[in-house]
């Protein structure tokens, strides 16, 4: 009898201390008789109920830039769309104060002026590069840029009778790639490629490593040299918005291209000008869609607490 009196003291303390005790079922909705009402414990929840806040900070930021590439590959879209419905114009009919206006034509230069092409010299009229090593990331490889740029002057899109010029100063490029040059470990680069190499620091100061065997010393030697380029006589399309241009010389219409939502220059057709937006806008979408996916599974907790 006294141990029976003992046991009931005990339980009555129990009872007290954490609530009344389901025999099976307790305050917290867990099954078990040794899971009181402090909370159930999860994978993100701790054993005091509290909500542990590093998958939620990972969560949140998942969540960030998730946001940020979808509306990088949004905007991508966006402009494809904007490209394709764009007014095909010509020239000669322009008065200075369209919106949104699409021509195509051939790529003239204006006064003689051109740039040289960063691997070759060839004269240009817009241009970019970038040069990209292949480096050690985690577990595999990827190329990262060591050194990129681009640059246009001002030109002309003839369409065989009167043109309009062009400054693509602000102007979004889209350009087919003209050359592409990959280097092995101790490959000696071509002279074109050379003369780049010894006039830009950035990419002559970048040691490019040895290999022995399957090993790698140093930074993975391998690289890349990529260059897209419009040229005279080159088929052009020129989306963005007309401005007033008094001082256009003879042959020219009194306006010029020089801005617009989107303003782009391309070497090809509009359509296939918009395939490679959407293209270029596919994998940020996709990788957006797996951070806000990652997100909302690490912020699942936090939210059923607060619910």
């Amino acid at each position: 009898m006294c141990a029976l009196h003992a046991a009931a003291a005990t339980d009555n303390a129990v009872l007290s201390a954490f609530g009344t005790v389901d025999p099976f079922v307790l305050n917290s909705g867990a099954v078990g008789p040794f899971v009181l009402n402090s909370g159930a414990v999860g994978p993100f929840v701790l054993s005091n109920g509290a909500v542990d806040l590093v998958p939620s900070a990972v969560g949140a930021g998942a969540l960030v830039v998730g946001l940020a590439f979808l509306a990088y590959g949004a905007a991508g879209a966006r402009d494809a769309i904007r490209v394709v419905r764009a007014s095909a114009t010509d020239p000669a009919g322009l008065d200075g104060a369209e919106r949104r206006i699409r021509v195509t034509g051939r790529a003239a230069e204006v006064d003689g002026e051109t740039l040289p092409a960063p691997f070759g010299g060839d004269p240009c009229l817009c241009v970019e590069y970038d040069v990209s090593e292949l480096r050690s990331q985690g577990n595999g490889q990827s190329w990262v840029a060591i050194d990129e740029g681009e640059a246009g002057v001002p030109f002309r899109v003839d369409d065989g009778g009167t043109g309009v010029r062009v400054d693509p100063a602000a102007a979004t490029f889209s350009l087919n790639v003209d050359e592409k040059i990959k280097l092995d470990a101790g490959e000696e680069p071509p002279e074109r490629v050379r003369g780049f190499i010894d006039a830009v620091d950035e990419v002559d100061e970048t040691e490019t490593g040895y290999e022995i065997g399957p090993l790698t010393i140093g930074d993975d030697p391998r690289r890349r040299y990529v260059q897209r380029a419009l040229r005279p006589g080159d088929e052009v399309t020129v989306v963005g918005d007309s401005e007033a241009f008094p001082d256009a010389p003879v042959g020219e219409v009194k306006s010029r291209i020089a801005d617009g939502s989107p303003f782009l220059v391309s070497d090809a057709s509009a359509r296939s000008t918009a395939l490679r937006l959407v293209g270029s806008s596919a994998v940020p979408i996709v990788l957006g869609v797996v951070a806000l996916a990652v997100g909302a599974l690490a912020l699942t907790p936090l939210i059923a607490a607060l619910v």
